[in-house]
């Protein structure tokens, strides 16, 4: 595939427009609809000749990270609700021999369109880009605890629960920065690494450790949740000091009892798609690069 091709980028955000930014330099024929941050996009309407006529046309269709907030709608924050857009709406207009990205693209979307004969490759899935995103989420999530806490970072006493891609770049980054670091994980493996590299462990899990994680509820400044699974319940959050702040940065549906945290008053912030939110410039130019490579047929993320 040669980059004369045509491209047309739907939806998304900040990242999705750095994205089209990056594509255009590359030698990409790029035109944008709903994409947040195209100042020359503003009256533009999803829908229309215009939008249809594009997409007939295009060689590749790039679709945005998430791709959608409900599987049903095309992830458009540009349009603030005004208009949506179906998913299934976007398999109309194109041919068969276009190709459709995105990130994270919907089980039943993505059957669908396969099913019609469309080829799907969604860059979310390559381990080399979900590390480096991992990295830029890391990089915001300190950020937060920085401008919440009213300490330095070095010093202050902080835990991670989960020990994935982006717990073990917070964990370096927070070593790097003296950081008293605990990591609370299910894998003992997991608790071997983190312990070699300098960090306090704590087991947990649904066995006997269950009631470890109150461990967690007296002393520690900040608690970085990157397990989307229901560790901080009502119990956990009256428990816990009320100078600690609970950073979730894990997937739907997160780590932290939202009712309760609001109900109790709890220092809980939901830190979630953090790159398009604090570096959007960089993540876009990731999101450039995945998708150049998918197009030309390297199937990876330099």
């Amino acid at each position: 595939m040669n980059k004369n091709n045509k491209l047309v980028l739907l939806g998304g955000d900040l990242r999705q427009y750095t994205a089209s930014v990056m594509l255009g330099q590359m030698g990409y024929d790029i035109q944008m609809f709903g994409v947040y941050g195209a100042k020359e996009n503003t009256d533009t309407s999803i829908f229309g000749a215009e939008y249809e006529e594009a997409l007939s046309k295009a060689n590749a269709v790039v679709l945005p990270l998430p791709v959608s907030p409900d599987g049903i709608y095309l992830n458009c924050p540009f349009l603030n609700g005004r208009e949506k857009l179906r998913l299934t709406e976007i398999l109309k207009f194109i041919n068969l021999n276009t190709v459709i990205v995105g990130g994270r693209v919907p089980m039943g979307f993505g059957k669908e369109a396969e099913e019609r004969g469309f080829l799907v490759k969604d860059y979310f899935e390559s381990e080399d880009f979900q590390i480096q995103n991992a990295y830029i989420t890391a990089e915001a999530a300190l950020s937060i605890a920085m401008n919440s806490l009213d300490k330095n970072i070095c010093g202050s006493k902080i835990a991670i629960t989960g020990y994935g891609r982006i717990a073990k770049h917070l964990e370096r980054l927070l070593l790097g920065l003296g950081a008293e670091v605990t990591v609370a994980a299910r894998k003992d493996s997991d608790l071997a690494w983190a312990y070699s590299h300098g960090c306090t462990v704590l087991k947990i899990g649904n066995g006997e450790e269950k009631g470890n994680i109150y461990k967690l509820t007296d002393g520690y400044d900040v608690i970085y949740n990157t397990v989307p699974n229901r560790l901080f319940d009502e119990d956990f959050l009256k428990q816990a000091k009320g100078s600690t702040y609970i950073i979730d940065l894990a997937s739907v549906p997160g780590g932290v009892d939202i009712r309760a945290a609001k109900e109790l008053g709890s220092n809980v912030l939901w830190a979630a798609s953090l790159p398009g939110k604090y570096a959007p410039k960089s993540a876009g130019v990731l999101i450039a690069s995945c998708v150049s490579g998918i197009l030309q047929g390297e199937g990876v993320c330099p």
